[in-house]
């Protein structure tokens, strides 16, 4: 299987993982210093969202009132109406990140243990829309190369195999690059994850080359470890530091 939400997909269980975006028409998504003003007016929504999470808000199936959750539940939608122009790169994730990455990197970790205890609620609508706004967060935290970027770095035929246990994944891809002029390349970050969708295992390792010029083609491999068993790989190009 393909995909697009952390640049390629690597799907490693005999069942079909449940799509993250469903297709819908639409036209070039919001540019990234507007959605960052959307997200600086949140600001006091992004407060009091986060000392609910901090205070152990959990998601339910029944009806709960509890403070803090309506403004959380603006953080989520903020996130969530990302989903579909991220992951289909309508708009510039790559220079999104530039503006939040740090703020992402927070609130993938509050939506990260946040997904984790509402598991008992994972059949209500809003745990699947917590699901879509933790994994859009997780995109902008990775720090992914801008469309530019992408015009000059790719991976192609990306393989991942798994050890008999399934908690060792060895990565191989092609490293590729289409330069007009000696650059600094950026790295490779893989992340793993179990078969409820949840991170496993994830690291940044440097590209075969540190620096390229023209039209290279580089093997790339790599070695990551588990603390569960695997289901899936994203393999993506990334500007974060190596790990």
């Amino acid at each position: 299987m393909s995909g697009d939400s952390f640049g390629n997909l690597v799907s490693l269980s005999a069942s079909q993982p449940a799509a993250i975006v469903a297709e819908a028409a639409r036209g070039k998504g919001a540019k990234p210093e507007e959605i960052y003003r959307a997200w600086l007016e949140l600001a006091e929504a992004r407060i009091a969202g986060e000392q609910a999470l901090m205070g152990g808000y959990t998601l339910t199936l029944g009806d709960q009132v509890v403070p803090g959750e309506r403004e959380l539940i603006a953080v989520l939608a903020f996130f969530d109406g990302l989903a579909a122009q991220s992951f289909k790169r309508d708009t510039d994730v790559g220079e999104l990140s530039n503006y939040m990455a740090g703020d992402a990197r927070r609130w993938r970790d509050l939506l990260r243990a946040f997904r984790q205890r509402s598991a008992a609620a994972k059949d209500a609508p809003r745990y699947h829309q917590l699901t879509r706004a933790l994994a859009v967060a997780e995109f902008i935290a990775s720090e992914p190369i801008s469309d530019a970027e992408r015009e000059e770095f790719a991976l192609s035929d990306i393989g991942a195999d798994l050890d008999d246990d399934r908690r060792i994944v060895e990565i191989s891809a092609n490293f590729l690059t289409r330069l007009r002029a000696p650059k600094k390349t950026p790295n490779v970050a893989v992340c793993l994850r179990d078969a409820n969708g949840d991170v496993c295992g994830e690291a940044v390792f440097a590209a075969p080359v540190a620096e390229a010029n023209g039209q290279v083609n580089e093997l790339f491999t790599a070695e990551l470890g588990a603390s569960a068993e695997v289901a899936n790989v994203e393999v993506s190009l990334t500007r974060r530091a190596v790990s």
